[in-house]
Order: structure tokens, then C-alpha cells, then sequence
């Protein structure tokens, strides 16, 4: 196999992409841990480089999505909202608020959490800190599902099978192929996914993939020109849905197809980044204290009702949201899942 690892690279090293099936054969090679560093390096620098094709990364995510552990769940109708995380915005942690408010509206959500590598601070951060196992058995994580609409499910329980690979990359210090696969490759298989992307150029990127790969029934893969990777009301957010035997559509989407106010001025601060600003701001929203950030929330929710189908349209959505949700709604749900995880 390491004369077709030198095969690939040569391809590279002559400014071509690799093919899907060069692409999935190359990272089962990856994921078994038999090979070469200094090739596998050279591989993922020069991919890095030339920037990733919809062919390369659909064969990587399909390899992974094969080996990986997987979260088996008794329902076919999960969501999930997830950031590619890669924006550099230290906003709050959006998409967990507004996925917990999914799960008290009824939409049954599992939902990927990480844990900062830094001294910023990641969703999973979040909900340790407030009790969560995010880390909890398999049985315990059911129950949430079942009693509760969302399970929590921690990157480090699913994609250890990633980690010798990943040592590379973290040995090369800059991010590869590997760091946008966890949103393409889901532990409990969702059907319906939003993807956050920072830009236009990984938004169409992740949308072909998940045409190719025919995963995921419906998506919808988002930028926000503010460069956020989550729908906010800064500006406007374009949004590609993909859906199965049909073809794709863009539709841009600001804060007045909500029934919101309307946006803020492009350059307004969303707070986060800390443990502490996390908290502040979850109790901010918790609280329905008006601002950009409850607004925020209110649109992924919204967001994310209209992809499950329980809400005919966005401004339906939101309008259910805001009848529905009580003060202190959030942190009982949070601690009803700490009881359940411990």
C-alpha cells in the first residue's frame, strides 16, 4: 500500500486532486494507523495547500463514517445544528442554546459537542461545567433522547479511530482535511443537518460533498457575511438546501424572515470566547433578555424547526418559539440532563 501512497502523492505533487475512490482508499489507509508519517504528512499538507475538492473530502468522510464508532439510536428523525467551528468569532455557543430549545419545543435532537483545545471555550465546555456527562453511557444517553429530545454526543467517544492521523496534523500545526469531517460524519447518522461555514468557498464545498456521499436527506449548509458559521442578525446569511432527488437552491435569509426587528450593522460584537462570558450570555438568553444574542438563537431555533418540519415556515417558527419558551426554560433542561447522564 505504500507504493499507492507514493502513487497519490506523486498525483499531488503534479496539481491534481485525488478521486474519490483514491481519496476513501488513502484514509482507510489513515484511520488503520499502518502508515507512513512522512508521506501521510506530505499528503495533507499538499491537499491543504491546493485546497480540498468535493471528491477528496466526500472519499475521506465516507471512510471515516465507516470505521467510526457509531451512537445507535431507535429514531430516524434526529437533527442536529453544527459550526464548523472555524471562524474565529468567539461568539457564544449558539447552536447548543438553540438545539436544547429545539428539544423543549419537541424536535429530538443529537447533538455534537467538542471541548476547547485552548484556553477558549467549546459547547462541551459549557455543559461540563453545568453537570453534564457529556461522556455518559450509552444506556444514559438513550434516556435523554427518550425523556429529554437530545442527547449529547462528545467528539472524543466517536472519532478516537482518527487519532493517529490527527497526531500528524497536530504535529503539522495547521488545519487539514480531517478538521471539517466530524460535520459530514455524523455518530448517530442524522438525516437532517445545518452546517455553519464561515464562507461561501466552504459552504459549496460541504454542499457537493454531501451531494455526493448521499448521506444526509436534507441540509442546509450556511454562510454568514459577517463571516460567522452560524445564521445570525448581522448582515445577510446565504444558505444552499440540499435535498435529496432534487436540486440544490440558495436562498439569502436576514432577521426579518424571522419577525425579528431587524438586523444589527455589520461589526457588532456577539459575546462568548470564556467559560465565564459563555454562561453570562446562556443566562442572558435563558433569561429572554432582548438583544443580539436571544435573536441569534431564536433563528437557528427557527431555523431548525423548519428543517425538522415542524413549522411551515420561518416566521411561524419563531413565533412558536417565543409563545412557547419560558424564562428558566434552558437551565431546567440542562439540569434534567445532568441528572440523567450522572
Amino acid at each position: 500500500m505504500e507504493y499507492a501512497e507514493h502513487k497519490y502523492l506523486q498525483k499531488l505533487i503534479e496539481h491534481a486532486s485525488l478521486n474519490f475512490e483514491e481519496s476513501h482508499a488513502i484514509m482507510q489507509k489513515f484511520l488503520s494507523g499502518d502508515f507512513n508519517p512522512r508521506l501521510a504528512s506530505s499528503i495533507l499538507s499538499i491537499i491543504a495547500f491546493k485546497g480540498e475538492q468535493p471528491d477528496e473530502l466526500a472519499g475521506f468522510a465516507t471512510a471515516l463514517t465507516e470505521q467510526m464508532k457509531k451512537f445507535n439510536s431507535p429514531y430516524d428523525d434526529l437533527i442536529d445544528l453544527v459550526g464548523t467551528g472555524d471562524d474565529h468569532k468567539n461568539a457564544f455557543n449558539i447552536s447548543t442554546i438553540s438545539s436544547i430549545i429545539l428539544s423543549i419545543l419537541g424536535v429530538k435532537v443529537a447533538k455534537q459537542v467538542r471541548l476547547s483545545t485552548s484556553s477558549g471555550c467549546a459547547s462541551g465546555d459549557v455543559l461540563k461545567f453545568l453537570g453534564v456527562n457529556i461522556n455518559a453511557e450509552y444506556e444514559n444517553k438513550k434516556l435523554c433522547l427518550e425523556q429529554e429530545n437530545i442527547v449529547v454526543l462528545s467528539n472524543q467517544d466517536y472519532y478516537n479511530v482518527l487519532e493517529p492521523i490527527k497526531n500528524i496534523e497536530s504535529e503539522l500545526n495547521i488545519h487539514t482535511i480531517l478538521s471539517v469531517l466530524p460535520v459530514m460524519c455524523h455518530p448517530a447518522k442524522v438525516k437532517k443537518i445545518i452546517i455553519g461555514t464561515p464562507d461561501r468557498i466552504r459552504a459549496s464545498l460541504i454542499a457537493k460533498v454531501l451531494e455526493i456521499t448521499g448521506s444526509i436527506d436534507k441540509a442546509y449548509v450556511l454562510w454568514n457575511e459577517a463571516g460567522y458559521d452560524e445564521i445570525v442578525p448581522i448582515g445577510l446569511t446565504r444558505v444552499f438546501i440540499i435535498e435529496k432527488n432534487n436540486p440544490k437552491k440558495e436562498i439569502s435569509l436576514t432577521a426579518n424572515d424571522f419577525a425579528l426587528s431587524g438586523n444589527y450593522k455589520v461589526g457588532t460584537p456577539i459575546k462568548g470566547g470564556t467559560l465565564e462570558t459563555n454562561l453570562q450570555v446562556l443566562d442572558e438568553v435563558d433569561n429572554l433578555i432582548p438583544g443580539i444574542a436571544l435573536d441569534a438563537v431564536i433563528m437557528n431555533t427557527a431555523l431548525g424547526l423548519r428543517l425538522s418540519g415542524a413549522a411551515s415556515s420561518l416566521k411561524l417558527a419563531s413565533e412558536m418559539i417565543k409563545g412557547t419558551l419560558k424564562k428558566g426554560d434552558i437551565r431546567k433542561k440542562i439540569e434534567k440532563l445532568a441528572a440523567l447522564t450522572n
